[in-house]
């Protein structure tokens, strides 16, 4: 698996728990947390710009 195979599973895994956690949030107590719907894309940039960082060196 290259690195940028990695990255995207790792990006869809985080954002599939934190769209569950989301949901599961919403349905008990009615609060929409922004948080866990914005946090899958900051982690796939972060990932991102890792991997390239890495692949200068």
């Amino acid at each position: 698996m290259t690195t940028n195979q990695t990255v995207w599973l790792i990006s869809i895994i985080v954002l599939l728990v934190c769209l569950l956690a989301a949901l599961l949030i919403y349905i008990y107590t009615g609060n929409v947390i922004l948080a866990l719907i914005v946090a899958p894309p900051i982690i796939h940039w972060i990932l991102r710009r890792k991997t390239r960082s890495n692949r200068e060196y």
